[in-house]
């Protein structure tokens, strides 16, 4: 699944990036499958924002998602994240 996405650290807003390749989130879905890991909190037509297991989740319509967290998050973190939320959204058909 790793070959599947990228994790990059984004040190302007104190977390991680994860990018698909080569996919697109259906965010309607996304907000669905976000519900057995954590909470929608907002979506619109371009992001949906979430608290997923105590960090903030912005997930992007284009393939994109950014984890944030109060504290300093390792890269190992995120990626075992982004598995989980990945998973959770192939599940709910959400990655288009």
């Amino acid at each position: 699944m790793t070959d599947y996405f990228v994790v990059e650290p984004c040190t302007t807003a104190n977390g991680f990036e994860i990018k698909l390749k080569g996919k697109k989130i259906d965010l309607e879905k996304a907000e669905k499958a976000v519900s057995s890991l954590g909470e929608a909190l907002a979506t619109s037509s371009v992001v949906m924002l979430a608290s997923i297991k105590g960090y903030s989740v912005s997930v992007y319509a284009s393939g994109r998602m950014m984890v944030k967290s109060e504290s300093k998050m390792s890269e190992k973190e995120a990626t075992k994240l982004a598995k989980e939320i990945i998973s959770a959204f192939e599940k709910g058909g959400a990655i288009i």
